[in-house]
C-alpha cells in the first residue's frame, strides 16, 4: 500500500515561529508531506458571530487540491463552533492555532506537534474510510470524548490537548477498530510502526528532564548526586594521566639551589 500524500499550505498570516521544514521532512511508514508549503492569503472577513470563519467561508477560500491525497491548510482564525480543526470537502481540512498557541507555549509543547498529530489522525480517518475524507455533515465515530493521550481524542475541552501532543498514541479500541475494519482494514504491522512513530512526537529534551525533575525529584536528586561523584573520579583519574603522562617524559621540575654561587 503506498503512502497517502498530504499538502500542507498556510491560509491568512501565522503569527507563530512554526518549524514547518521539520514537518516537510517528517518521515512515517503512513504518509508523506509534500516538501513545497505555499502560502495563500484571507480574502473573506469572518461571518460567525463570534467572529469565527464559517465552515463554508473556509471551504471558499481553499485552493482546489491538486495531486496530493489530502490538502491540509494551517490558519490562525477561529474555525466554526469553536473547533481546531474542520473537515471540509475534497479531501481538505483546515486546522488553526487560534487559542491553541497559548496553551502549548505554556505547557513547552512545540508548536509543530499538533501539526503532526492532525497529519496521523487525517490519514487514519482517510484510510478507515476507503482513501477519503468524511464530509463534515456525516455520522462519524472515529473519535472518543474521553481523554487517553490518543490521537482521536475528541479534546471538547482544548486544554485536554496536551496529553495527545506529547508521545501521544493510538487507544487500544482504537488500533482493535482500525485493524478489525472489514471494508479497509489497516494492517497490524502498519499500526505497530505509528505507535513508534507516534512517541517521537513529544517535548524537547530540556523540558522532558524538567518534568522527570517535577514527577520525581528525590530519584533526580540520588541521580546528579551519583553523577557528581562519578564525574568527580572521572576528573581525578584524567589529571593524575596528564601528570604522569608530563613527568614520564623527562619533565621533571628544577628547584633553585639555595644560597649564592
Amino acid at each position: 500500500m503506498s503512502k497517502i500524500k498530504i499538502k500542507i499550505i498556510i491560509l491568512g498570516h501565522l503569527p507563530h515561529s512554526i518549524d514547518f521544514k521539520k514537518i516537510s521532512k517528517w518521515r512515517s511508514e503512513l504518509f508523506e508531506v509534500v516538501r513545497q508549503i505555499a502560502t495563500y492569503s484571507i480574502t473573506d472577513n469572518s461571518d460567525g458571530y463570534g467572529w469565527e470563519f464559517s465552515d463554508s467561508s473556509i471551504e471558499a477560500q481553499l485552493p482546489k487540491r491538486q495531486e496530493e491525497d489530502i490538502l491540509l491548510a494551517v490558519t490562525n482564525v477561529p474555525l466554526q463552533d469553536n473547533y481546531f480543526a474542520r473537515r471540509s470537502t475534497d479531501n481538505r481540512v483546515c486546522l488553526t492555532y487560534n487559542s491553541m498557541t497559548e496553551i502549548l507555549l505554556y505547557h513547552n509543547i512545540p508548536l509543530e506537534n499538533l501539526v503532526l498529530r492532525v497529519l496521523y489522525s487525517v490519514a487514519f480517518v482517510y484510510r478507515r474510510y476507503g482513501d477519503r475524507l468524511p464530509l463534515i455533515t456525516e455520522h462519524t465515530n472515529f473519535t472518543h470524548d474521553e481523554t487517553r493521550g490518543c490521537i482521536f481524542d475528541m479534546n471538547g475541552i482544548k486544554t485536554d490537548l496536551i496529553y495527545s501532543l506529547d508521545k501521544p498514541r493510538l487507544c487500544h479500541s482504537c488500533v482493535e477498530t482500525l485493524a478489525s475494519n472489514r471494508m479497509h482494514r489497516i494492517e497490524r504491522s502498519l499500526i505497530d510502526k505509528v505507535q513508534q512513530e507516534l512517541q517521537k512526537i513529544k517535548k524537547g529534551l530540556y523540558y522532558q528532564i524538567s518534568d522527570f525533575i517535577k514527577r520525581k525529584p528525590v530519584l533526580a536528586i540520588v541521580i546528579s548526586s551519583i553523577l557528581a561523584v562519578i564525574l568527580g573520579i572521572i576528573g581525578s583519574l584524567i589529571a593524575s594521566a596528564i601528570w604522569q603522562s608530563w613527568t614520564s617524559t623527562g619533565h621533571n621540575m628544577v628547584l633553585p639551589k639555595a644560597g649564592f654561587t
